[in-house]
């Protein structure tokens, strides 16, 4: 991933803007059915980013997201549902949602989704662990489902606002 801060040329992803609530670009895509033996779903993950630490809290606020369509236990739908977020919330996984805690050179405060997720935040300066510049602590993303029903997953990663300084996610 030498020069991880070059953009591809790659267009967006809709999915991911209506998480966001912006504009995305150099989207990576990848989607496919399945039939589940058993009542739950559940992908590790560790987002990672050159985004990190200096666009905290900016508009470039790259982001992640497990998009899962399919009957849910008990009735009803989940549609293009995000089960990738902060443990415990709602929150999508994103530069302005999990980070070091301060707003970064190129970010002001308001410009966060929250600071209150540090713990799960690393800074990989110096570079030693990969070619980004920070990643989460291991994450889970998980829902329940009906055993033997078809679904549909979309795993989807994409730079906001800009194609530069990209991010990118190990399962």
């Amino acid at each position: 991933l030498d020069n991880a801060h070059q953009g591809s040329g790659i267009g967006g992803d809709q999915d991911l803007n209506n998480l966001i609530g912006n504009d995305t670009y150099d989207a990576a895509v990848l989607e496919f059915d399945f039939i589940p033996i058993s009542d739950t779903i559940r992908f590790f993950y560790v987002f990672a980013s050159e985004e990190y630490p200096e666009y905290v809290c900016s508009d470039f606020n790259d982001v992640f997201a497990f998009f899962l369509t399919g009957p849910k236990p008990g009735g009803g739908t989940y549609n293009k549902y995000n089960i990738a977020r902060i443990p415990n919330t709602n929150i999508p996984v994103a530069i302005n949602s999990i980070n070091p805690g301060v707003p970064g050179t190129y970010g002001t405060p308001g410009g966060c989704i929250t600071l209150s997720y540090s713990y799960l935040y690393n800074s990989n300066a110096g570079e030693n662990t990969h070619q980004f510049d920070g990643f989460t602590d291991v994450l889970e993303a998980f829902a329940p489902v009906v055993p033997c029903q078809t679904y549909h997953i979309k795993i989807a990663i994409a730079d906001v606002m800009d194609g530069n300084f990209d991010s990118g996610v190990f399962l």
